[in-house]
Order: structure tokens, then C-alpha cells, then sequence
């Protein structure tokens, strides 16, 4: 015996629709976010021979919604130091604290910060979490 409720399919089908349509723009967030990090850190990368600006990248992961700007690498593996400076000279923003002391090496160094990726991060980090906000409000209406 099987008892059928009437309107399940189309509500099923909205739901569907729904959930379509806040991936979409998710995906559009991420990637816009990602594209605007990735330039504003690139605008503001120290350039002394050029390695450390052109071992930016930027990429996504459609699967799991995620973008990720890197600098560094095998290219300029000092991008931590330029970014947190040497020494007494170290500046860590909060929340970067664990991150920042793996490169920590004597505390005699003298390379003064030059944050580039960081401040881009945490701008964007904002910019993002409103555009999450306002998916999710234009979703629930």
C-alpha cells in the first residue's frame, strides 16, 4: 500500500531549481573573489627580479566551490619572508600567527614586511562572505 502526497514533485523540483541556482552564483562568487584577490595581490607584489610576481597563480575547484591564490613555490620560495618580513621586523596579522612563525628562522633577519597577499586575502575575505549573504537572501525569497 503506498500513499502519494500531492505536489511533492513540484516542490522537489523547486528545491532542485533552488539549490541549481545557489550554486551557480556561489561559483560566480568564488571565481569573481579569486580574479579580484589575485589581481589586487599581484598590484601590490614587491618586484626586485620579477620570480616572485610571476609565480602568482590563481585557480578553482568547481567540485568543491573553493578558489586558491598562491605566490611562492619552487619560482620564489622567500614569498612568506617578503610577506611577513625578517627579524625584528616581522609583522603578522592576527589569525596568522601559527602560519607566519614556520618561517621563522633566528630573529636576526633585517627585511622589513612587504604584505601583498595577505591584506588582498582579508579584503576579499569580506567581500565574499557578503556576497554569500546576499545569495542566501535572494535564495530564501
Amino acid at each position: 500500500m503506498g500513499i502519494k502526497i500531492k505536489g511533492t514533485s513540484q516542490v522537489l523540483n523547486r528545491l532542485k531549481n533552488v539549490s541549481n541556482k545557489a550554486t551557480l552564483e556561489t561559483k560566480s562568487a568564488v571565481v569573481r573573489n579569486t580574479d579580484q584577490m589575485f589581481s589586487e595581490a599581484l598590484a601590490n607584489v614587491p618586484v626586485l627580479d620579477g620570480y616572485l610576481r610571476g609565480s602568482g597563480n590563481s585557480s578553482y575547484q568547481d567540485n568543491q566551490l573553493t578558489g586558491v591564490v598562491s605566490f611562492g613555490g619552487q619560482a620564489a620560495p622567500y614569498a612568506p619572508y617578503v610577506e611577513f618580513g625578517t627579524g625584528s621586523n616581522v609583522s603578522i596579522p592576527e589569525g596568522f600567527g601559527a602560519y607566519a612563525m614556520q618561517f621563522y628562522v633566528n630573529g636576526k633577519g633585517t627585511m622589513k614586511a612587504q604584505p601583498f597577499l595577505i591584506p588582498a586575502y582579508i579584503k576579499y575575505k569580506k567581500v565574499f562572505l557578503r556576497d554569500m549573504r546576499k545569495i542566501a537572501k535572494n535564495i530564501s525569497k
